[in-house]
């Protein structure tokens, strides 16, 4: 039998691929030079970039893809798993301190949620 597509790597760039057209009802093939694993190119780690207007617009796509994605690879493939944890950012001092504070007002008005804690 020969699939209907060969996807080449199955990090998550292809795996995503993989897992549309699979849906799509496409026969799909995955090849790949290692085992299953993290993709090569993260860590699994999901954060809103916020260096300027258009990465954190670009972030915010991507979480709103991730958010209704994850759910959907754990039923159909337990294997796969998504926990939305949160990112924990740590100021070490006055000046970071106020940076974390600026960052918290800009996610803030984007509609992300956030939470300044203070010192222990």
């Amino acid at each position: 039998m020969h699939p209907d597509v060969i996807v080449i790597g199955a990090g998550i760039i292809g795996a995503a691929c993989a897992h549309e057209l699979a849906a799509a009802g496409l026969s799909v093939q995955v090849i790949d030079a290692r085992k299953g694993g993290a993709t090569n190119a993260g860590m699994g780690h999901l954060v809103v970039m916020d260096d300027n207007p258009a990465e954190l617009a670009l972030s915010q796509s991507s979480l709103e893809l991730w958010h209704q994605w994850g759910p959907r690879m754990t039923t159909d493939q337990p294997a796969c798993q998504f926990t939305n944890c949160g990112t924990l950012w740590v100021a070490a001092n006055a000046e970071e301190m106020a940076a974390a504070e600026e960052k918290q007002e800009r996610l803030r008005a984007h509609g992300i949620a956030c939470e300044l804690l203070g010192p222990a």
